[in-house]
């Protein structure tokens, strides 16, 4: 199977300026409270956090960047422990991902949670090969119900695993989005060591870039391979978010690029919290 972990588009867009008066629809933004992290968590700790409710969801704008408006959310989860502080998602999953049932369970509930209290407008919300697995149940995908439950159109963001093994899922999940012509988006295109095949490639409505393009595309050779996927996004059809935009500088790069929009700390202002 041959393997890229990289892509794009290419495109004219307006002057960042607009970005500093936009403003999101819907709810009010929440700063985040202040707490310190703790350490990784057992599954006991994992499945009594989720049933004691203590989750929240952080909405983060993606940003047109050819217009400056906010056109669609990604929901990310938060945890936290019985003394409110956070708990590191990555650390939740990477737990999880030993017990694929609570697994699946964490996913359905924390899924519910994003949708129910979501703004309006598309909503992306990023979904394990790993979780897709586990809610096989015949024919059928309970975790891929739940989530085609919205109104509002939904962009299923596929994670790519960064082992051989497990890509196979990740095919697996991208064929059932389009069987249930679910929009398909690629997540962290370009991190490092990650796996991405040709296959999902080609199916992909949305790719988006991952933040490490930002230091990455100084060097000569990687600029090359990111302008060629940015083309190669073009003539499929793909629009392209850059993530991890968190200064003017970022965005004046994301500008002569070309991509479609962004995403980052940079629209803090425009987050939205909702607490379990």
């Amino acid at each position: 199977m041959l393997l890229v972990g990289l892509f794009a588009q290419e495109r004219t867009t307006m002057s960042p300026h607009l970005f500093k008066s936009a403003r999101p629809h819907g709810y009010m933004a929440e700063v985040p409270r202040p707490r310190t992290a703790v350490s990784v968590p057992s599954s006991c700790d994992v499945l009594a956090l989720v049933l004691g409710r203590r989750f929240a969801v952080e909405y983060q704008p993606i940003v047109d960047l050819h217009t400056g408006e906010t056109v669609g959310h990604e929901a990310l989860s938060r945890f936290f422990d019985a003394q409110d502080r956070p708990v590191s998602p990555d650390a939740v999953f990477a737990r999880l991902h030993d017990d694929p049932s609570l697994l699946l369970y964490v996913e359905a509930e924390t899924k519910r949670f994003q949708i129910e209290n979501a703004p309006d407008g598309p909503l992306h919300l990023n979904v394990d090969p790993d979780s897709f697995h586990a809610g096989r149940n015949g024919s059928g995908n309970g975790l891929l119900d739940v989530i085609q439950a919205r109104a509002q159109p939904v962009v299923v963001e596929v994670i790519e695993t960064m082992c051989f093994a497990d890509a196979r899922y990740g095919r697996e999940l991208v064929r059932a989005l389009r069987e249930r012509s679910m929009t398909v988006a690629l997540d962290d295109v370009g991190a490092p060591d990650a796996l991405l095949s040709l296959e999902t490639l080609k199916y992909a409505d949305v790719l988006k870039l991952d933040a490490s393009w930002l230091r990455r595309v100084s060097d000569p050779r990687e600029r090359a391979i990111l302008e060629a996927l940015l083309g190669l996004a073009r003539r499929l059809g793909a629009r392209t978010i850059l993530e991890g935009v968190e200064t003017e500088a970022h965005l004046e790069l994301a500008t002569a690029l070309g991509v479609d929009a962004v995403q980052g700390f940079l629209f803090r202002g425009r987050f939205q919290t909702r607490d379990a």
